[in-house]
């Protein structure tokens, strides 16, 4: 059995005790994942999800019947083979290396790309790359969707990496980061956002991809407008401190792929 997009019946991460728990009316689901983790049967039962829900969390184990496998970005050379059927391309290797970097390897994201390239730059990644413009169309909606599921102390952090551009420790992180979030509270919003791909872990330092800041710098962009619009309108109303949300909080994500398995 496969359950696509999971994430959809979890509630919004409003605050970081939010994240991972089921809508009211779905909570069975916890139960049917538990029964199938626990119980002795032939069958499979693979999950996708942006989120893992905290009933797999508990279940989760290297030699376990349960695991979760992260889908990590696509590299060079498997990119330069969707190039071939994708149609004529062209760039230096360098060229090819920060398109790839800059979506995160996202295969979603780079297939829109390549059509941008293709039909507005005759195939030529250079010319693209020079626009320095990563979030367009399809991009933008996929990014502002994701972004909806993300806490307040997850928005918060990213928020500073957008405005940082080099991978930090997480004690660099930690001295940054506002006394109000709690070392709990960064612990999880930091394994959050990894899992959704929102920000990356190498070598013990974190960073998010170039197309994650520039959304967000746009954000914060188009934020500080509406305020100042707002306060020339009502200049005696207070306003609240600018965000990346919206009402509904700035989705994008290689989603982790949570398996639950019970061997024979």
């Amino acid at each position: 059995m496969v359950l696509d997009n999971l994430e959809i019946i979890l509630q919004n991460a409003l605050s970081k005790y939010d994240i991972g728990y089921y809508h009211q009316g779905y909570e069975d689901y916890s139960e049917l994942i538990r029964r199938v983790a626990q119980t002795l049967h032939q069958s499979c039962l693979v999950l996708t999800s942006q989120e893992t829900p905290r009933v797999i969390r508990r279940l989760l184990g290297e030699n376990l019947p349960v695991r979760a496998l992260q889908l990590k970005g696509l590299q060079i050379t498997e990119v330069e083979e969707i190039f071939k059927t994708k149609g004529a391309f062209w760039g230096s290797t360098s060229d090819l290396h920060q398109l790839v970097e800059s979506y995160a390897g996202n295969p979603l994201a780079l297939n829109i790309a390549f059509h941008k390239i293709d039909k507005l730059f005759d195939g030529n990644i250079s010319d693209f790359l020079t626009q320095k413009t990563l979030v367009f169309g399809e991009i933008n909606q996929l990014l502002k969707e994701h972004f909806k599921r993300v806490s307040n102390t997850e928005n918060m952090i990213i928020e500073w990496f957008a405005g940082n551009y080099q991978p930090v420790s997480l004690s660099e992180l930690r001295s940054q980061m506002s006394p109000t979030i709690s070392t709990p509270q960064l612990l999880d919003a930091l394994e959050s956002l990894q899992e959704r791909s929102l920000v990356d872990n190498n070598a013990n330092l974190f960073s998010i991809a170039p197309m994650t800041r520039e959304y967000i710098n746009h954000q914060l962009i188009q934020n500080k407008i509406r305020y100042n619009i707002e306060h020339r309108q009502h200049p005696s109303q207070k306003h609240p401190s600018i965000t990346t949300r919206e009402k509904t909080k700035l989705s994008f994500n290689i989603p982790a792929l949570p398996v639950v398995k019970q061997q024979s």
